[in-house]
């Protein structure tokens, strides 16, 4: 969550504890376009049964704004959604400099326990190229909004070969279509949409 914070897009850390050392620190830009669905009207006469669905987006730029909303501060210009590698959310400026935690908002889940692996990983150097498959989560808890949104998020993952100076380029892209449930503006509300968290990093060995 903070400049020192664990790595993101660990692939294989609970597996190959030898390479776990090797990866690099790596917090991941937090892009969400999602569509909310409620009932915006609903009346009942002797001849029908009336109703409306309403419809709203949220992204990450609105959601960096109810989260200001809530703790009571405007963000600088250009302000980031983040997380880290444990799903910790926090809001960053635009150099990706840590401003303030967001978890009481918003948080997300990985579930790498069984996570499907494609691709190589070196043990040695940790020159890795890979995709991977897990399950993950978005939880909101807002004053609007409420819910969890899950998926399948596909991680690809490269980490060059290090390089003689003794640094190593980090790059990390999980992507997944997510959908749930919840409340919005005090009634039912149903979320479909994408996620995408990108990171990238040179770090020494």
């Amino acid at each position: 969550m903070k400049s020192n914070s664990l790595p993101f897009l660990f692939t294989l850390g609970l597996f190959l504890l030898p390479a776990a050392s090797l990866h690099a620190e790596l917090d991941a830009v937090i892009k969400l376009d999602v569509h909310c669905y409620f009932q915006s009207k609903e009346s009942t006469s002797n001849k029908a049964l009336t109703g409306k669905v309403g419809k709203t987006r949220l992204d990450s730029k609105q959601l960096l704004k109810l989260i200001g909303n809530q703790k009571g501060v405007k963000f600088p210009k250009g302000s980031l959604l983040m997380a880290d590698e444990n799903g910790n959310v926090f809001v960053a400026d635009s150099k990706r400099t840590f401003i303030t935690s967001a978890d009481e908002y918003v948080r997300l889940a990985f579930d790498r326990d069984g996570q499907l692996f494609s691709g190589r990983l070196n043990l040695k150097t940790g020159k890795e190229d890979s995709r991977t498959y897990y399950p993950l989560a978005l939880k909101l808890n807002l004053a609007s909004i409420e819910g969890t949104l899950r998926g399948i998020g596909i991680e690809k993952r490269f980490i060059g070969e290090p390089k003689k100076t003794g640094i190593q380029l980090t790059r990390g892209n999980t992507q997944s279509d997510i959908n749930g449930d919840g409340i919005l503006n005090g009634g039912t509300g149903y979320y479909e949409g994408k996620i995408d968290l990108k990171g990238k990093t040179a770090s020494p060995l």
